[in-house]
């Protein structure tokens, strides 16, 4: 994140609750210019039920598939867009799998990497950039808890068991975003969410509101509160300020992008009766549309990707 953009991230948040406009063109050549320079694409990824998710482009088009030898079942992209983990289905139990629970991992430049758990198979996943953190949730057949572990991908090593710090989100059905750097990791149901500090072994911060989604550098979490407005906390400065968007409701939210600029959401109204993933400016509002969803999709499977771990 520049300084620039930290400086009208606190500005906007001091003006409070922003009415934006959708300048269409202007927000496009932004989004595309960010995407160029970082060689970005967007993929639909996060729980893919063994379909191999396909990319496209600001604009919409199609620019390939993820680059993965099998299909993958779950899978996450890290805040960098430049790494990628993924499982497969047999590490699920019979009679879904056959309990070969790994992980697998790679950035397209070196060879496909594997992480085996021994307890249990993954619920979820989050991949810090230069894979340097995996942080997960483990279901063990044997036992009604899910486990928040954060492991070294690179060794298969325990970092940090964070069960303990989300038991007040009181379910198995979490989802995970973490920071650049792994050591801050937000965990959310379907109401509440927690940030956690993950080096430290404590919560940062616990709040009301869904779809969670960290920024990069974990300066910043946006979310959906229960009025369905898109809002952005600091988690520095300890201040909150809601996104309006012009004749939008954001309905779905995914991550930001990895300069720290932009977030992908699905959003509805206007002249579509459809959701539809948008690039939004996270310190204005303002945004650009790019696809029409699936029935069924909100936005919070998107995922920005570095082009060279596609076809």
């Amino acid at each position: 994140m520049t300084r620039r953009h930290l400086f009208d991230l606190l500005a906007a948040g001091a003006a409070g609750t922003l009415g934006c406009s959708a300048r269409g063109p202007e927000m496009k050549a932004k989004a595309t210019s960010m995407a160029e320079r970082l060689d970005l694409a967007i993929i639909f990824v996060l729980w893919t039920n063994g379909l191999v998710p396909e990319a496209v482009d600001i604009s919409g088009k199609s620019t390939g598939k993820l680059l993965v030898p099998e299909k993958p079942w779950l899978a996450s992209v890290s805040p960098d867009g430049g790494w990628i983990a993924w499982t497969l289905q047999a590490s699920f139990p019979p009679p879904i799998g056959s309990a070969d629970a790994k992980v697998f991992f790679t950035d397209a430049r070196s060879p496909i990497k594997t992480v085996q758990l021994e307890r249990g198979y993954p619920l979820q996943l989050a991949l810090s950039s230069d894979a340097g953190y995996l942080a997960l949730t483990e279901m063990n057949a044997a036992s009604p808890e899910a486990r928040l572990i954060v492991l070294n991908p690179r060794t298969g090593d325990l970092y940090r068991d964070l069960s303990g710090l989300v038991t007040s989100l009181r379910t198995t059905n979490v989802r995970l975003r973490i920071s650049s750097n792994g050591q801050r990791l937000a965990v959310g149901a379907s109401e509440r969410f927690v940030i956690v500090d993950v080096q430290a072994g404590r919560v940062l911060l616990e709040s009301e509101g869904h779809l969670q989604s960290l920024s990069p550098d974990g300066d910043f979490v946006a979310f959906i509160n229960k009025t369905g407005t898109l809002v952005v906390t600091s988690l520095i400065a300890r201040t909150s300020r809601e996104l309006v968007l012009h004749w939008r409701t954001v309905v779905g939210l995914g991550p930001w992008s990895p300069d720290g600029r932009f977030l992908l959401g699905g959003i509805v109204g206007g002249l579509s009766v459809f959701t539809r993933l948008a690039v939004i400016d996270s310190a204005t509002g303002e945004f650009t549309e790019i696809v029409r969803l699936v029935e069924g999709d909100r936005g919070e499977q998107s995922a920005w990707v570095n082009r060279r771990l596609l076809t």
